[in-house]
């Protein structure tokens, strides 16, 4: 066995994934909202409180809070790298950037791709879509969006 995989076996073992990361991501975010929102004036009782939260929320959400971010996370770097794929196929063809989030469309798309990803990873009760049926629809879109940009839009 190589040795990363064996790495992420021991760390998984252990509670990595399932109790420290999300422990300290939920401390992390509760921590700066908290700051953000200057909902207390000493950072000592925004770190306790923090730190209170943060084992409320992994004593509640347990296993399934763990495998919720793990597919979260999971999904979203597939997505993010789909997103760099045509971040560099619009570069390539000459597009500019900085003007394609000006289009309220692109925000829109960016907002439906945010909730599939959330719905994913939550596990889809209502409805049950195999990895593989994500994975084709997922290339297709990047395929038309790539034809899209490549042939130019109708201006």
């Amino acid at each position: 066995m190589d040795p990363f995989s064996l790495l992420v076996i021991n760390l998984n073992a252990l509670g990595f994934f399932g109790f420290l990361l999300p422990w300290i991501f939920v401390f992390v975010v509760v921590y700066g909202l908290l700051t953000k929102a200057k909902f207390f004036e000493n950072p000592k009782i925004i770190g306790v409180l923090s730190l209170v939260v943060a084992f409320f929320v992994i004593g509640f959400g347990g296993p399934w809070l763990a495998n919720f971010f793990v597919n979260l996370f999971g999904y979203a770097a597939v997505i993010i790298a789909g997103i760099l794929v045509i971040i560099l196929f619009v570069t390539m063809s000459g597009g500019n950037i900085s003007k394609l989030f000006d289009n309220k469309a692109v925000a829109i798309l960016l907002a439906a791709v945010g909730l599939v990803i959330f719905f994913v990873a939550v596990g889809g009760s209502a409805v049950v879509v195999s990895d593989a049926v994500i994975g084709i629809v997922f290339v297709i879109i990047l395929m038309a969006v790539a034809v899209y940009f490549i042939t130019g839009s109708a201006k």
